[in-house]
């Protein structure tokens, strides 16, 4: 990965390896993908599903783990939610 300016966010998962991460471009921000996961697609999917919501405060999101998974959720455990890495 390049060297990132100042102004540059950077996202990596250290479980698949996968990275994104944005640099200006003059007129607004290019974003680079590289790895099994698209981090950054995943992000604009997660804000897009909080803006659909309303863009809720922090006490409406829950966290569900078992031996097997750990799930993070808007709203109760059948809402929207998002698998994480265990």
């Amino acid at each position: 990965m390049p060297a990132l300016p100042e102004t540059g966010l950077a996202l990596v998962d250290a479980a698949t390896g996968s990275q994104d991460w944005t640099e200006p471009d003059g007129e607004g921000w290019t974003v680079h993908q590289d790895g099994p996961l698209r981090l950054w697609d995943q992000v604009e999917d997660a804000l897009d599903t909080w803006q659909e919501a309303g863009s809720p405060g922090q006490t409406v999101f829950g966290m569900t783990v078992t031996e097997w998974d750990q799930v993070v959720w808007l709203g109760d455990p059948d809402g929207p939610c998002w698998r994480l890495p265990s």
